[in-house]
């Protein structure tokens, strides 16, 4: 079946180590939208960061954010499909996390908020131009209507004794999705990028063989389990490798203008 639908991650995926997208990147993903496939990226990040880099590459349909509990255009002032969680299970939340001095961020709507910025733990962040983190200080409780997702972060090591702790605390109320050792993406029960593609092509009224996913980490394990065509990079996780159709060289080599020009250019 022919691929109609191409949904992207970002980090490890179409950008490279300089969290850049490359002009060969750029290229095939154009030559794909002039033969009309919809080109989509689905990321863990919010959907300012996402659109940014959809803006770069010219998505001509509407975004996965916030790791698939967030589907809107670049031009959508409302969103195609959004899952939010309970305000006062948020504000719970941070009062136990800030209580503890664990770091930790939220999406709510199209902005993201932190008690204190903390430039450290924003570092994939750095190629997206007019970032801002909204500091709330101990007015934090103000801020948690329509939130999306809430990150864990911590440089020190403690981050699998935090998430076991919150676990606990709230149990059956998130579960936790990973892309690198020092954060954690908790999201409400449900969601993950397999339920933010299947809200796309649901709305573009595609079948997910339709689709092909690409993605490197834990947190794309379920849209490469739901797509027709699963392409990973060579710096893809070993579980990630597992689920492939088609392994591309790593993101710092094109991997997604590999996979274009093979699986859709032909």
């Amino acid at each position: 079946m022919a691929i109609r639908l191409i949904a992207m991650d970002l980090d490890g995926t179409l950008l490279n180590q300089n969290k850049q997208v490359s002009p060969g990147n750029l290229a095939a993903i154009a030559a794909a939208c002039e033969r009309g496939i919809g080109v989509t990226i689905a990321t863990g990040r919010m959907y300012d960061s996402a659109a940014y880099f959809g803006r770069i590459i010219g998505a001509n349909v509407p975004l996965i954010c916030c790791c698939g509990g967030l589907v809107q255009a670049i031009a959508g002032d409302k969103p195609i499909f959004a899952r939010y969680y309970d305000p006062v299970f948020v504000r719970a939340f941070l009062d136990y996390c800030i209580e503890r001095d664990w770091y930790v961020q939220w999406y709510a709507g199209r902005e993201i908020f932190a008690y204190d910025y903390r430039p450290e733990y924003f570092t994939v962040y750095r190629t997206v131009q007019n970032f801002q983190v909204h500091e709330t200080g101990r007015g934090y409780r103000a801020y948690t209507e329509q939130v999306l997702q809430l990150v864990v972060r911590d440089l020190t090591g403690r981050l699998p004794a935090i998430l076991n702790e919150l676990a606990q605390a709230f149990p059956g109320q998130f579960s936790v999705t990973m892309n690198m050792a020092t954060n954690a993406d908790l999201l409400p029960p449900g969601i993950d990028k397999a339920a933010g593609v299947t809200a796309l092509i649901r709305y573009l009224g595609i079948a997910p063989a339709e689709v092909m996913c690409c993605g490197d980490a834990e947190n794309d394990l379920s849209m490469l389990r739901l797509a027709g065509v699963s392409v990973v990079p060579a710096n893809g996780l070993p579980a990630a490798q597992r689920l492939a159709t088609y392994r591309a060289p790593s993101c710092d080599e094109d991997a997604i203008a590999r996979a274009i020009e093979d699986l859709v250019l032909v």
